[in-house]
């Protein structure tokens, strides 16, 4: 019981759409009806500036992490592992908003950050590698997200690596759908 209440709670986190509400605060506006659509942080910094950006992508990093530690402590790492993805798809399909948020990279490098720290140092290499050799951030993000599960896996963690895998797959599927917004 304790593992299902704090997965839920996991999600219910994930639902904390940063973005959406730095956004509506600052221009009263919803930021998922412009470019990419999503309430994530890029969108926010094309709709409210670098600052509001930093503050959503700091944001959204917390939740991830409090929501895999909150998990570990409650219900041990098993309930933190699904709750990584739990968080993610809270992030990425929140229900108070219509189940269309952000794309999920912010959370689940919170949330790795507690569940394997190397697991996130590893993939944080790669998508600096990647901006580095190509300049594009979507790229570097997503190739940051495919190299955490095969991290996981390398360094013998197959717990940690299913629950990267599911993140992950969350993570592509949303950056994946099409764009909703108007702009």
């Amino acid at each position: 019981m304790r593992a299902l209440l704090a997965v839920v709670a996991a999600y219910a986190i994930g639902c904390i759409a940063t973005g959406y509400y730095v956004v509506r605060a600052l221009t009263g506006e919803d930021v998922r009806r412009h470019a990419t659509g999503s309430s994530g942080a890029r969108n926010v910094g094309r709709r409210a500036g670098t600052v509001a950006a930093a503050a959503t992508l700091a944001a959204d990093v917390v939740k991830g992490a409090v929501a895999v530690a909150l998990a570990d402590t409650v219900a041990g790492s098993g309930a933190a592992a699904v709750a990584l993805v739990a968080v993610v798809l809270g992030h990425v399909a929140p229900a108070q908003l219509g189940f269309r948020g952000g794309r999920g990279l912010g959370p689940a490098l919170g949330g790795m950050l507690v569940l394997d720290p190397r697991v996130a140092a590893i993939a944080l290499a790669v998508a600096a590698i990647c901006v580095v050799a190509t300049r594009a951030f979507t790229v570097a993000g997503l190739a940051g997200a495919a190299s955490a599960p095969v991290a996981a896996a390398l360094l013998g963690e197959a717990q940690t690596a299913l629950a990267a895998a599911g993140a992950a797959a969350v993570i592509m599927a949303a950056h994946a759908r099409r764009p909703r917004g108007t702009g």
